[in-house]
């Protein structure tokens, strides 16, 4: 049995759609990183990340059909009362997830940045000090949370209260989501902006440069996502219609660790977009970049993309003229070439072009 009414269905379709495309991107990263075999710790956090990212979604779909988003007089009606015990457990178990979750997701995309700084100390201590700064603030929200209530069951089961339980007043809460979401914003605006002076002054084309920088930036959506739902905080404090109250609370929390889940995502997946492009753009055997127009090499001698920059090779074709005019094609290393173009051929008039096509991430 379930109830879906007032905000509770768009509770429902707000969580599926943003999973949806969590778990697709996800998908998209492993595949990627798998088939490159480029798989790394940043991978690895993120993976982890999955595991609290489901208790999150099962805390907000479970409560979008058990209560939550449910104006309280259709919840006093006889046939709905056993929701306001449901509402209140799944609205815990997605206050568990939150915190539980966003401490891996941020910590994914944070350890990416380290690598990108590549021993530049100042933005790698600034990274670590954002590390330590989110992730002791969601580790004392969620001890919080857990000790908020004595038993843990009090939270939803009033009849603990009569029988000695307790719970914190409920501005105490808020203050700890107030300063729990203050500094994940924080955290998320300089995590987000580092990649601009960090990659201001390496030689990437400014094309490439605005297309790292943006892909690495869209963490400032997790951010807007926050500073949403810092405004319905305060809905924590509703006595008289608690569950409607916090639907806000739920819907915006969920989206700021699943906004941020793709955002990490679609960062590690720029070879994948560059490699559709190819297919479906380019034209196979043609350069991209030829001053004499396209190139007639075959893509056979392009830069292998498979397996690490170690298994690369570069391959160059030759085409040599003689004097008579006479002209061959080969694929041959340099020294190869030299033979061929002084061998049983007169020295004049002897014009050599090469071309080289590389392939790179």
């Amino acid at each position: 049995m379930a109830i879906i009414a007032d905000d509770a269905p768009n509770l429902a379709g707000s969580v599926i759609t943003l999973t949806i495309l969590a778990f697709m991107t996800y998908g998209m990263r492993m595949y990627c990183r798998i088939s490159r075999k480029s798989w790394g710790a940043e991978d690895w956090i993120m993976t982890v990340a999955v595991v609290p990212f489901c208790v999150l979604v099962a805390g907000c779909l479970g409560g979008a059909f058990n209560g939550i988003g449910i104006h309280n007089w259709r919840l006093q009606q006889p046939e709905n009362v056993k929701y306001q015990a449901g509402g209140q457990k799944f609205f815990l178990i997605f206050e568990v997830g939150y915190c539980a979750a966003i401490i891996p997701i941020k910590l994914s995309i944070s350890w990416m940045l380290i690598r990108v700084a590549e021993g530049r100390k100042m933005y790698i201590y600034t990274q670590y000090a954002v590390i330590a700064l989110f992730t002791t603030m969601n580790i004392i929200a969620l001890i919080f949370i857990l000790v908020n209530c004595i038993p843990v069951e009090a939270a939803w089961d009033t009849s603990l209260l009569e029988k000695g339980g307790h719970c914190q007043p409920a501005h105490v809460l808020t203050d700890v989501y107030y300063a729990t979401t203050a500094v994940n914003i924080v955290t998320d605006w300089l995590t987000a902006l580092m990649p601009i002076p960090l990659l201001w002054h390496v030689k990437l084309n400014h094309a490439a440069k605005v297309s790292i920088v943006g892909l690495m930036s869209l963490g400032i959506l997790a951010s807007v996502s926050a500073c949403v739902r810092l405004k319905y905080t305060v809905n924590l404090t509703n006595q008289t219609d608690y569950l409607f109250a916090v639907a806000n609370v739920v819907i915006w929390g969920f989206a700021e660790n699943a906004v941020g889940m793709i955002v990490g995502n679609i960062s590690t997946l720029r070879p994948l977009f560059r490699s559709l492009l190819d297919h479906t753009v380019r034209k196979p055997g043609y350069g991209s970049r030829s001053r004499g127009g396209p190139s007639k090499l075959a893509s056979s001698y392009e830069l292998s993309q498979n397996g690490k920059s170690g298994n690369n090779f570069t391959t160059t074709l030759s085409e040599v003229r003689d004097g008579h005019g006479t002209r061959r094609n080969s694929q041959l290393s340099d020294d190869d070439s030299r033979k061929l173009i002084f061998q049983g051929h007169d020295n004049r008039d002897i014009l050599v072009s090469r071309q080289i096509n590389i392939a790179y991430d």
